[in-house]
């Protein structure tokens, strides 16, 4: 009997351990998850970009600009003005390049850590290690549509370009403003991220039969170093 089911989309929410575990049979649910992230990000990209005035966009993108000299603002506002009514449509290309380039790359990281570092090496191939890869990327489809409903359910489309990192340690906690050393490095921890990480530990649990304490680790490793280095740069 086939353990394949499309309710995996919905398990790897609220029962991962079931989808890793059966994980070879479910390899078409999770390419189609990975298609449906990209649509739904791309898809919202154009919508919300889309929704803009020109004047409002330009505004919002030389506020996240940060400091600059007259003369650096104004060829900036000169580049923005002739990007601005293909914003939507970039963002849109960008994500579709973007999310499959990001999952290739912690697919080869996920493969290295489960050949080297496994307590019971899974038989898995790169194919494997790619539909794992895709599984742990799915609370970015929550937060994709967390930030549509957002935007969808606002009385105006002329919003904060902010509004993409709701849920990030910056707009929960921090509340750095643009310009600031950090506010980037705030605005790019999420908490879908850190769900992220949840589930690749899980992953590693049941595939590779590591212990939780050391399949977090090597789940959260990863951004550990990235954002460690580069909290270190800018302080």
């Amino acid at each position: 009997m086939s353990n394949s089911t499309p309710m995996s989309l919905v398990n790897i929410f609220v029962e991962p351990k079931s989808v890793f575990d059966t994980l070879k049979e479910n390899k078409k649910w999770a390419v189609l998850g990975l298609l449906l992230i990209i649509a739904v990000t791309s898809v919202s990209s154009m919508l919300f970009f889309g929704g803009m005035s020109p004047e409002w966009l330009i505004e919002q993108q030389l506020m996240a600009a940060g400091d600059m000299s007259t003369s650096e603002r104004e060829a900036a506002k000169q580049g923005m003005e002739m990007m601005a009514d293909y914003m939507g449509i970039m963002a849109a290309v960008s994500s579709a390049v973007m999310l499959p380039a990001i999952t290739l790359i912690f697919t080869v990281y996920y493969l290295v850590i489960g050949s080297s570092a496994a307590n019971t090496k899974p038989d898995f191939k790169f194919g494997d290690w790619f539909v794992f890869t895709i599984w742990t990327q799915m609370p970015g489809l929550i937060n994709t549509l967390g930030f549509s409903a957002l935007f969808f359910t606002a009385a105006s489309g002329d919003l904060p370009l902010s509004l993409i990192n709701y849920a990030s340690l910056n707009q929960l906690v921090l509340g750095y403003l643009p310009g600031d050393a950090l506010y980037q490095w705030a605005e790019s921890i999420n908490l879908f991220s850190l769900w992220s990480i949840v589930i690749a530990a899980i992953g590693f649990n049941r595939c590779c039969k590591m212990p939780m304490v050391k399949a977090f680790i090597f789940s959260a490793l990863p951004l550990v170093v990235i954002f460690l280095g580069w909290f270190v740069l800018f302080t």
